[in-house]
């Protein structure tokens, strides 16, 4: 009898560390908190609030991501939602720049995998005119400057001054 107790003791012991991993993996396997989402769309989009009419020669700001996203992966987006943000407040109420966040594992967004050579978590600067991309270029150096905040933010600014001036490569 004793036998049969510890048995089905160690099975319940077992099922709940099983039960517990599969929540810690669920959490893990979510994309970003809806709550911390809202949040920057709301920030990026209280910037936008004054655009009047339809901008015909923008710069979008991309950042693409899959649905599994490491801390490296929301360490770039919340980086580079940053460097927007707090560098181009005029540019984003005026509508010469957008910011949108691309989840590249949706059907609806695999093409972008091919339209940018995509290998990787990416921020993107495309130039719109007149509703046709005529230009883009993708911020490599985001992976490389992940270690230090100001680099990246300083990064991510120059380089989409640059490309909005029309003097990027």
């Amino acid at each position: 009898m004793k036998q049969t107790t510890i048995i089905a003791l160690g099975l319940m012991i077992a099922a709940m560390l099983m039960l517990t991993q599969a929540t810690i993996w669920a959490a893990d396997a979510k994309v970003t908190p809806k709550s911390k989402t809202v949040a920057v769309e709301e920030m990026v989009d209280s910037t936008q609030t004054e655009k009047t009419a339809e901008v015909t020669d923008k710069v979008i700001a991309y950042y693409f991501h899959g649905t599994r996203r490491c801390a490296s992966c929301r360490k770039i987006e919340a980086y580079s939602v940053e460097a927007v943000t707090t560098g181009f407040v005029d540019d984003l109420k005026g509508g010469t720049l957008e910011w949108q966040v691309i989840n590249i594992d949706e059907d609806a967004n695999k093409h972008y995998i091919k339209e940018y050579q995509l290998y990787t978590k990416s921020v993107i600067l495309s130039h719109v005119k007149d509703g046709k991309e005529v230009g883009w270029k993708n911020l490599d150096k985001v992976w490389t400057l992940l270690g230090n905040k100001q680099d990246f933010v300083d990064y991510v600014q120059a380089e989409t001054r640059t490309f909005m001036s029309g003097d990027a490569d």
